[in-house]
């Protein structure tokens, strides 16, 4: 009798040990996303989370996804593609264009003048970022960069075309606007997106360059009421997956990530959400009074110049590094014009 206690017992802790085995491996794995954007930023909610959210339903619960967004601790601008590489984030979203030199040869895609359509430009850079930018982005899985739509010029005062730049400090990001604005006579200053309003409206800085949506997610709308359509550059982003953290996916779900949640498409779709949001924002703050103003064509003429001889001595710098920046210069702008036919 005694014996068959015993091994009632032992089978009642063996079913007990499998159930907690089960309960334990039904558990799904947790994804921790980190961005510097807030969670009612409205480009994260028509990009970045429904696309976090295609991850997790296809997932059928094999998956949940913790997000720390601006105001957390892991929402620092300069240290999202840091802490993707390094695994203290699964997922990040952050900006390439704040760290001047770290990715060169992709920042070729911001040189001023370079083109207007945003979508067009995200394909082009997507389609060729595996055979000419690799090296820059080994250290994760990149899943798209993400292009916004050009970077005009606001201001305090009174647009007075190119020449009225001339003297001003402007808050400018990445080597192209930078080495524009120099060649205008005025000041570039290097800054977050997130600290424009406070430098802006302390006349610390005159002005800013930033895609429409800028002036409404970081109110620079508030306090810049003169906009330059001058395309300066393009801010470059970055959407990107731990390598480890892909690999211990279930193999449906890292090629859904491979091949439908990564590459040009997913980049247009960034680019769509810019254009989108930023066209209802300058409706509304034309609607308001605000001054959008198109270059005249002297100035068209001059800027195009200007932004030839900066693009020029950039490539050149990386092809005299040892970069094949030249080969990456030509097949992107033949990318543009087929995309543009």
């Amino acid at each position: 009798m005694f014996k068959a206690k015993l091994a009632a017992t032992a089978i009642a802790a063996a079913l007990s040990l499998g159930a907690t085995a089960l309960s334990t491996s039904a558990e799904p794995q947790m994804l921790k996303f980190s961005t510097m954007e807030p969670p009612q930023g409205p480009m994260v909610n028509c990009f970045t989370l429904p696309l976090l959210e295609e991850l997790k339903a296809a997932s059928n619960g094999r998956i949940d996804i913790e997000t720390y967004m601006g105001g957390t601790g892991f929402a620092h601008p300069l240290k999202q593609y840091e802490q993707v590489a390094r695994g203290v984030m699964d997922i990040s979203q952050g900006v390439l264009t704040y760290t001047p030199g770290q990715f060169a040869m992709t920042e070729i895609a911001t040189m001023p003048m370079l083109g207007e359509n945003a979508g067009v430009l995200s394909r082009a850079i997507n389609k060729l970022a595996p055979e000419y930018l690799a090296d820059e982005f080994k250290d994760i899985h990149l899943m798209a960069i993400l292009v916004t739509p050009p970077l005009y010029v606001h201001q305090r005062d009174e647009v007075a075309g190119l020449d009225g730049l001339k003297g001003k400090r402007i808050r400018s990001t990445g080597k192209g606007a930078a080495a524009f604005f120099e060649a205008l006579g005025a000041i570039p200053v290097q800054m977050p997106a997130p600290a424009v309003y406070e430098n802006l409206q302390t006349g610390v800085i005159d002005g800013a360059i930033s895609e429409f949506l800028a002036l409404k997610s970081f109110r620079i709308g508030e306090v810049a009421h003169h906009h330059l359509l001058a395309n300066t550059s393009h801010a470059l982003l970055f959407l990107g997956m731990n390598k480890k953290t892909l690999a211990s996916l279930p193999e449906d779900l890292q090629e859904l990530v491979k091949n439908k949640l990564s590459g040009p498409e997913i980049g247009a779709r960034a680019s769509a959400c810019w254009e989108k949001l930023g066209n209802k924002v300058v409706e509304d703050l034309k609607a308001e009074g605000q001054d959008f103003v198109e270059l005249s064509d002297a100035d068209r003429a001059r800027a195009n110049e200007i932004a030839a001889r900066i693009t020029d001595d950039y490539v050149a710098s990386l092809e005299a590094a040892g970069k094949p920046a030249k080969a990456f210069y030509e097949a992107l702008t033949g990318e543009l014009t087929a995309q543009a036919n």
